[in-house]
């Protein structure tokens, strides 16, 4: 590999990290503020039951398989648009859950958040069970989560987030009040901020660097 493609590959690399630190910043709003629920508590969406501490943590093990047996459905309706849509985002909104503790621990600033996008995770798979048409996987995997859910008690747990019903037009976004008390938070917030200095030190040296090789080898 040639130096310029060494530098390409690193600068590559640093702006992921940029991007990451981005979608903190783009996050970094108080919770409710992308979409704030009426006055009235008229819904905008869809509404998306509460989900328990406990379920929760059965229920994101499946995220994948019920996204991708909404993403097989042949048939499709607004309802399943809404609720997809709204677990995509909410999804974004907690960063992927990449934050240590978003979904075990009551204190993290993530936690609120996780349990909506959980949620609507959820509520998804029910909605498929009841379309029309032959439905029998969406029942099987609600099978498969109930079971799991029954044979251990302490998925029975409940937090002060278990009570808390969602609107799929309601993006819910962390608690950023939280997070100084919350050390994972923290530390996971300081190291993505000390990879994108990194991503920028790096981009300024090898950018300016190549450009140089680059004039000299056209004069």
């Amino acid at each position: 590999m040639t130096a310029r493609s060494r530098c390409r590959a690193i600068a590559r690399r640093a702006l992921c990290c940029l991007i990451v630190a981005a979608a903190i910043i783009m996050v970094a709003a108080p919770a409710r503020a992308h979409h704030p629920r009426p006055a009235d508590g008229a819904l905008i969406g869809v509404a998306v039951p509460a989900i328990g501490h406990g379920e929760m943590l059965v229920v994101a093990r499946y995220r994948s398989d019920i996204l991708d047996l909404a993403q097989r459905q042949v048939r499709t309706d607004p309802t399943l648009r809404r609720l997809a849509g709204f677990v995509s985002l909410q999804y974004f909104a907690c960063l992927w859950g990449l934050v240590p503790g978003s979904l075990t621990d009551e204190a993290s600033p993530f936690n609120e958040c996780s349990h909506a996008y959980v949620a609507g995770t959820r509520a998804l798979l029910a909605h498929m069970a009841t379309m029309p048409g032959d439905q029998s996987a969406a029942k099987a995997l609600e099978a498969r989560i109930a079971a799991d859910i029954a044979a251990d008690p302490i998925f029975a747990a409940l937090c002060s987030n278990s009570s808390e019903t969602f609107d799929s037009g309601v993006i819910v976004g962390p608690e950023w009040r939280l997070a100084p008390s919350h050390g994972p938070t923290v530390l996971t917030c300081l190291s993505l901020l000390g990879l994108a200095v990194a991503g920028a030190w790096l981009l300024s040296r090898c950018f300016p660097a190549a450009h140089r090789r680059t004039s000299s080898g056209a004069a």
